[in-house]
């Protein structure tokens, strides 16, 4: 997934695992940092401190990305938006 924050709000892309990088129809929004955080770890990502010091970094910035390991029903959901 991708994200980028604009006014206070984290807007998030997901991409397909294939090759060509290509978007997912499914965009989402979030209006706060912990409910992004939340929705990330519970995606399966950023498992290590190393990973959330990245994390962090990338929010400071205001944009980034980061691999979410998904079970086959979260990932058939995020195609089927």
């Amino acid at each position: 997934m991708s994200f980028v924050e604009k006014n206070g709000c984290w807007f998030v892309v997901f991409w397909n695992q294939d090759r060509k990088r290509s978007l997912l129809s499914r965009k989402a929004r979030f209006n706060a940092d912990e409910t992004m955080i939340e929705f990330i770890r519970r995606a399966g990502g950023c498992k290590t401190l190393e990973d959330k010091n990245i994390l962090d970094m990338m929010m400071k910035r205001k944009s980034g990305e980061v691999a979410l390991e998904l079970t086959d029903e979260q990932y058939n959901k995020l195609r089927k938006a």
